[in-house]
């Protein structure tokens, strides 16, 4: 199977998948779980939903042959969440939902997170002992969340904490 084609039918099991993820987004936070499987030189892509109360993970693994992950689905548009997912695969740490604990943001704050498709609700810094900290309330489409940054130099800020609120 070319990449094409492979891409073609990741495409198709997302939007089946679609309408339970849009149900699954008012429970938790949807997880797209899926594997990619070279059955005798024919590749088989298989996925299902799974709800986690308000945390995200991020899982890609090789073994064999088969590409085994598990990915967020903030968005249930399926082309937008294949996009995502298709540069989570290849590695790429661009995409909305690779945002998380331990990322490391360059440049404007609220410009970054903007592009990184979540609206900014509201922002605050407090001086801490360690130094500052920055928490703000975002939304990307109907779900909110909470994330927690710490100031580690001139515009420059790590992810602590994220969830959903």
């Amino acid at each position: 199977m070319t990449e094409v084609r492979l891409k073609k039918e990741l495409t198709e099991v997302l939007k089946e998948l679609s309408p339970q993820i849009e149900e699954a987004l008012k429970y938790g936070v949807p997880h797209v779980v899926g594997e990619i499987r070279n059955n005798s030189g024919q590749l088989e892509v298989n996925a299902t939903v799974s709800i986690f109360e308000s945390s995200h993970h991020f899982l890609r693994l090789t073994s064999n042959g088969e590409l085994l992950f598990i990915y967020p689905a903030e968005d249930s548009h399926p082309y937008r969440l294949f996009l995502d997912i298709w540069r989570f695969l290849e590695g790429k740490k661009s995409g909305s939902a690779v945002l998380g604990p331990g990322s490391m943001i360059k440049g404007n704050l609220r410009e970054n997170l903007r592009r990184h498709g979540y609206e900014i609700l509201w922002m605050n810094v407090q001086p801490t002992s360690e130094g500052e900290m920055i928490g703000v309330w975002a939304r990307k489409g109907e779900v909110r969340y909470n994330f927690t940054f710490k100031k580690a130099g001139k515009d420059k800020f790590l992810l602590v904490e994220f969830s959903r609120v």
